[in-house]
């Protein structure tokens, strides 16, 4: 392009627009090409396979921390269950409580000495009994709890 004193500047190229149509044109088979996808359609479904494992074992540790959060309420309410009960059946045994029941409610009274009998055997008659029968033991004594009340 040349540019003279006061006039525009003149074009002397002429250029041509072609189009190029290539929608005909058809690369050639690549020997490779089926392999590699067969490559990446494995990467992915291994990808795919890893990750629904690691939603699945996410998945199960929450269910295991709301089990094992509803297993320490149970076990804290039976503890708490265990020492009312503990605390009631010790509340029941007390010997005082059973006998003043036994003399109020039933009308039970206290064992004078001749209504008490023993099947306890004195040293001596013990001593004659296991020479009589060697092979027997003397019997265990009696326990009489009406004798241990007041």
């Amino acid at each position: 392009m040349t540019e003279k004193k006061g006039f525009p500047a003149v074009m002397n190229e002429i250029y041509f627009i072609k189009t190029i149509d290539n929608s005909r044109w058809v690369p050639p088979p690549n020997p490779r090409e089926p392999r590699f996808q067969v490559r990446m359609i494995l990467a992915a479904g291994l990808l795919l396979a890893m990750g629904l494992l690691f939603a699945g074992e996410r998945f199960k540790s929450r269910e295991y921390g709301y089990q094992i959060e509803r297993l320490e309420r149970e076990k804290a309410a039976l503890v708490e269950a265990g020492r009312k009960l503990r605390l009631e059946e010790a509340s029941l045994a007390d010997p005082l409580r059973i006998d003043s029941i036994a003399r109020r409610d039933l009308g039970m009274t206290s064992l004078s000495a001749q209504q008490i009998f023993t099947d306890r055997a004195s040293a001596s008659e013990a001593t004659v009994l296991a020479s009589q029968h060697p092979l027997r033991t003397a019997p265990p004594p009696s326990r009489n709890i009406a004798a241990a009340l007041p």
